[in-house]
């Protein structure tokens, strides 16, 4: 497995870095989540978003929240269909308030 950093880009996680050894859950559920976000937080589900760091890659998992998981372009992700992310590549939950990038190696 690889070096996995979860970099905040915009909200309450910009300018943080978390890392990723094998699964990192966000969302607003402290008992089902790592990555935690206040109840007050808008647009965040309980249980939002999952990132796998895995023998053949980081992937990024919509767990069938209510607003949505984007890749930074506005592509917004199926509902647990995991998508393979590349270094660098940015995400958001729910909004561009909620913004975060994928930092590899």
């Amino acid at each position: 497995m690889q070096e996995v950093r979860l970099a905040g880009r915009s909200g309450i996680f910009e300018d943080m870095e978390i890392e990723v050894e094998q699964e990192l859950t966000i969302g607003r559920n402290a008992n089902a989540c790592q990555l935690v976000y206040p109840e007050t937080a808008r647009g965040i589900s309980g249980v939002h978003c999952r990132i796998q760091n895995t023998d053949v890659g980081v992937f990024l998992t919509d767990l069938g929240s209510t607003n949505g998981t984007f890749l930074a372009d506005g592509t917004r992700l199926l509902p647990n269909k995991p998508q393979m992310l590349p270094d660098g590549q940015g995400f958001y939950l729910g909004s561009r308030e909620h913004g975060f990038d994928i930092l590899i190696g």
